[in-house]
């Protein structure tokens, strides 16, 4: 029997009906997978739905799953949307931010935007009913209109007990009302809408959920940051084997840093002494392979036709490291990366007006060099006042008519004026400053920070020179101008100008960093003890031992730490992995097993050389020997101790340099169990470890609440 109510055609199922015109040998209602759609017990108390705001997120750009909103999110969404609906607000008022800041949401045109990078703005909605197939793990949400009707419709058959019926609506979705905990969706000869996953002619039906239980809905960020925390990549627009951009492996990084501050600080999380630390993406790949370079258009018609995968996947990754070391793309590298850090930071600014903390940098691979490069070559200005708007503004005059400043004109504007007399006294002319090396600056007693400014600024004024010729006399773009030079970067670095930050950077965290080989091949054999960044004064060179990419740091500063190990990094749980303190166990019982066997061998040859003596009485240095022995065992034994105990031993002991303010820079992660059997078989996945690494992220969080007197629990 067939009526209509509210515009639905309503069939109601008897029992000598088949349920909704389908084939007796169709799907039973009592099939397992059926009885879990509505949760809850049968029962006629009617509670309305809660509504929850969920986005749409597209991963691996072939794949569109919805995810719910926090909680924290989703009371704003509604918040907004129920402020709109009353004419409280317009519609250009209607945008709330989301996920602690890094997205906004138009609620009156239902779309997501990302702030700080550049992502197709995809679509929110406000959901209580969801669908899914038999097959399927995820449920899709339906429309805000058609989860009205249906909640409609259940609460009058609640009511009136109008159960064992289909309702089928103008959209052509037909909804059984099976009883209140089994409901059903019999639309399987065609979409729903855009996003359903539905296939034409599926023979089971779609299983229907009213509300949000079950959802893994997490309470949402804190609103407090405590510290800032820019990451860029390495080679590639990958980071990692599953293929993620540089956004997805941070925004997983970030949620790391949420697990190990309520598992690590829960008393600072309890007291409400700490709030987060922010986490952005930097990515420099795409500009760099962008239509403005034209690299991969250059690249297109000398490329061989063969393994045509394989040698996009090497001009794509592997040739990013070439890019850097030519003297044409490497300009274009650093700019992207400075760029990109002072745009970053002025957004965040903008959004956080409140933020008191301090900034830190981390690099990957490629991009931890690249930010060695870029705070290398940082002046520092005592008043903090940025350097490029000093060169741009005062000058701006001596480059733009090609003269010479004097002396007294460079010292002004580098804030110098305090060692001007030591070049007096030399009778330096502009002409010598620039012929003059680091090496002739220190033996005139200026310290380190004026060396870098001074070098830094005759540097990039001539560089402007350069370019000023190039226009006036239109020479094309990455001529001869630009070359390598010997100083401060080695060899093989060109010389190129070098952004200014607009921040200092309170430490630099290098993942996975080859940093250490490119500075060896640019020709520097040692970097010395009083190598530091000039802005930033903390930096830390994390590895994983199998990481065939990257190298230790400590020994380019002190060639004497190459027999001294890295400091390991102590594992998330408190304790070391068994294998290592069963590896370490097992040396040091070698190690008493080869000092007792000494100990029994000098033992035995003083005895046959004192029985072997013709000596009629005991010689006078026959009781000194014993005491001698004994002397060396008590020394062997001291040795032994202190292997024993090294790690923490040479961490508190060692001072290496000024790099990181006299504190140890390389730091080990502990291999996994099944690593330790075959390093060459994790060799790859090991330089890409560090993104899912809770001791990495435990180490970083350590450090940076560490300034604020903020330590872990014990």
């Amino acid at each position: 029997m067939m009526e209509s109510t509210n515009d639905l055609d309503v069939i109601e199922l008897t029992p000598t009906t088949p349920t909704a015109g389908i084939a007796e040998d169709g799907p039973s209602l009592a099939q397992p997978e059926v009885l879990d759609a509505v949760d809850g017990p049968l029962n006629h108390s009617y509670q309305p739905v809660v509504w929850h705001w969920f986005f749409l997120k597209e991963i691996d750009k072939t794949k569109r799953i919805w995810k719910p909103f926090s909680m924290l999110d989703s009371v704003a969404l509604d918040e907004t949307f129920q402020l709109l609906n009353e004419g409280k607000i317009g519609p250009e008022d209607a945008i709330v931010k989301t996920d602690g800041g890094r997205y906004d949401v138009d609620v009156s045109r239902r779309l997501r935007t990302a702030i700080y990078w550049e992502e197709t703005p995809l679509s929110v909605r406000r959901c209580s009913w969801f669908f899914k197939g038999s097959l399927e793990t995820r449920y899709t949400p339906y429309d805000e209109d058609m989860a009205e009707k249906l909640e409609e419709e259940y609460h009058n058959s609640l009511m009136n007990s109008l159960w064992r019926r289909v309702l089928e609506f103008p959209l052509g979705n037909k909804i059984m009302f099976q009883n209140p905990n089994v409901l059903l969706d019999f639309s399987n000869y065609g979409p729903v809408d855009d996003w359903t996953q539905v296939t034409e002619g599926q023979i089971r039906p779609l299983i229907v959920k009213r509300g949000i239980d079950g959802f893994d809905i997490t309470d949402g960020e804190k609103t407090v940051i405590d510290h800032l925390i820019f990451l860029v990549h390495g080679i590639g627009s990958v980071c990692d084997l599953r293929f993620r951009s540089v956004v997805e492996v941070v925004d997983d990084f970030r949620i790391l840093s949420f697990q190990m501050l309520d598992t690590h600080f829960p008393t600072a999380v309890a007291e409400q002494r700490i709030g987060r630390v922010e986490f952005l993406p930097v990515s420099w790949h795409a500009p760099l392979h962008g239509d403005d370079t034209g690299i991969d258009k250059r690249l297109r018609p000398i490329t061989l036709p063969s393994i045509p995968k394989l040698r996009h996947f090497a001009n794509d990754t592997i040739l990013d490291v070439l890019f850097y070391t030519s003297p044409v793309y490497c300009e274009t590298i650093i700019s992207t990366v400075a760029h990109e850090l002072n745009r970053l930071y002025k957004i965040f600014l903008q959004r956080n007006p409140t933020f008191e903390g301090q900034v830190s940098l981390g690099g990957h691979s490629l991009g931890s060099l690249i930010l060695f490069d870029l705070l290398a070559h940082q002046p520092l200005v005592s008043n903090q006042e940025p350097v490029d708007d000093i060169l741009d503004e005062e000058a701006v005059s001596y480059v733009s008519d090609l003269n010479d400043p004097t002396v007294e004109e460079v010292c002004q504007v580098l804030q110098l004026g305090e060692h001007l007399v030591k070049f007096q006294r030399e009778q330096f002319t502009f002409s010598d400053l620039l012929l003059l090396s680091e090496e002739d600056l220190a033996s005139l007693g200026l310290p380190m920070g004026p060396r870098k400014r001074l070098l830094t600024y005759l540097r990039d004024l001539e560089i402007r020179r350069a370019k000023l010729k190039q226009e006036d006399g239109n020479i094309p773009a990455h001529d001869s101008t630009v070359s390598y030079t010997i100083g401060l970067a080695g060899t093989g670095q060109p010389s190129i100008s070098y952004p200014l930050l607009d921040f200092h950077p309170a430490a630099f965290y290098a993942l996975g960093s080859p940093t250490a080989m490119f500075v060896t091949v640019r020709g520097i054999d040692c970097l010395g003890e009083d190598f530091v960044l000039p802005t930033c004064p903390k930096f830390y060179n994390i590895f994983h031992p199998y990481d065939p990419i990257a190298y230790r740091i400590e020994t380019l500063i002190d060639v004497n730490m190459v027999n001294v190990p890295p400091v390991i990094i102590p594992h998330h749980k408190g304790r070391k992995r068994m294998h290592i303190e069963l590896r370490e166990t097992m040396a040091r019982f070698s190690a008493d097993i080869k000092e007792r066997f000494f100990e029994s061998f000098r033992s035995t040859w003083s005895t046959v050389q004192n029985l072997t003596t013709f000596r009629s009485s005991m010689p006078s240095g026959y009781e000194e020997e014993p005491q001698c022995t004994q002397e060396d065992l008590d020394t062997s034994n001291s040795d032994e101790s202190a292997a024993a105990e090294k790690p923490p031993a040479v961490e508190s002991v060692i001072r290496i340099g000024k790099l990181n303010g006299g504190s140890r820079i390389d730091y080990v992660l502990q291999e996994a169990p099944l690593e330790s059997f075959n390093e060459y078989l994790f060799a790859l996945t090991s330089h890409v470890v560090y993104w899912e690494s809770e001791d990495t992220m435990l180490m970083m969080l350590r450090e940076t609440y560490a300034g604020m007197d903020i330590h872990p629990d014990k």
